[in-house]
């Protein structure tokens, strides 16, 4: 990847919602594009990245990989961040992720003030990203809307809004799987009511933060993306102004997918090659059927305004 200026201002393609919704797949497709850089979880970059030494999407550490490497001597200087500059910095992001804030944000439609110096520092680590990659879209899959408002804010930034929604059944029983992973990327469990709840307001908040602006946003459904990853992939792409855009797809449900420099996320950042797209319904067997009314209850009636109104 080759060095370049980028004086534009860097297209964000910001993948917002609940937890456990598909966003790493999704982020990893999009990072597939020619014109797309995909870091997953930016956010996340001075905790699980850099304080517990995890591992990049290709593979070795972020603080090891050559890509990131560069990037943070760009915003850093010759010797990155130190450790008392990377704890700063992930109490900062802290602020931005809490589900409190969340609530206000949805409830009083404001939040609290970030340090202007950490705006400045994301802002510059987003126009290291894409000039380091030699890409004009940098595919940031951080879900809290709050840290997506911060990003909305950001000077050089142009946000754009990939709203993904998934079956909340589905999202509470990968929220109750135990899922292989080591340090930064062991995946935790959630009860179903704190799931039900977050899922709640992470969709409310983004519907009420951006779906009042169609030319920058975007409602995709996983279960829609993985039925047919062609047409979400060019609507993704089209959002960030990617015209023609080349598809990793091999076939119908098939992609080729190349390592990918990703800093946290889902385990399954890790995959390349050859990967079948295929919906995982393992939920509608496996979630006990008492938690499973209990988070339909949570849920209806917004479930049902996003297509999960049938009862499985």
């Amino acid at each position: 990847m080759g060095v370049r200026v980028t004086p534009d201002p860097v297209i964000v393609l910001h993948i917002a919602g609940a937890g456990r919704s598909g966003s790493t797949l999704f982020g990893s497709l999009l990072g597939q594009l020619g014109d797309c850089f995909d870091v997953g979880e930016l956010g996340y970059l001075w905790d699980r990245g850099l304080r517990q030494d995890g591992r990049c999407g290709c593979g070795v550490q972020v603080r090891t990989c050559p890509v990131w490497r560069r990037i943070l001597q760009e915003v850093f200087g010759p010797d990155g961040p130190g450790e008392e500059e990377v704890e700063r910095l992930a109490r900062f992001h802290r602020a931005t992720s809490r589900g409190r804030d969340v609530a206000s944000l949805w409830l009083r439609g404001r939040l609290q003030e970030e340090p202007s110096e950490y705006r400045a520092i994301l802002a510059r680590l987003i126009r290291a990203a894409a000039s380091v990659s030699g890409r004009r879209v940098v595919v940031d899959s951080t879900k809290p809307v709050a840290y997506g408002r911060l990003l909305d804010d950001l000077p050089g930034v142009q946000l754009r809004v990939i709203h993904l929604v998934r079956d909340p059944r589905a999202v509470a029983w990968s929220w109750l799987r135990r899922k292989a992973g080591t340090g930064a990327d062991t995946m935790r469990t959630r009860p179903v009511l704190t799931t039900a709840a977050m899922w709640n307001l992470g969709n409310l908040a983004a519907m009420g933060s951006w779906a009042g602006e169609p030319g920058r946003y975007l409602l995709v459904r996983y279960e829609d993306l993985i039925q047919d990853p062609a047409h979400w992939l060019r609507a993704a792409a089209g959002l960030a102004g990617i015209t023609d855009p080349d598809l990793p797809l091999i076939g119908e449900s098939t992609v080729k997918m190349s390592p990918t420099h990703t800093v946290a996320g889902n385990v399954g950042r890790h995959h390349s090659g050859e990967i079948e797209l295929r919906l995982d319904t393992e939920w509608s067997r496996a979630l006990p059927p008492g938690k499973r009314v209990l988070v339909e209850c949570a849920t209806y009636p917004l479930r049902d305004r996003y297509g999960y109104g049938r009862t499985r």
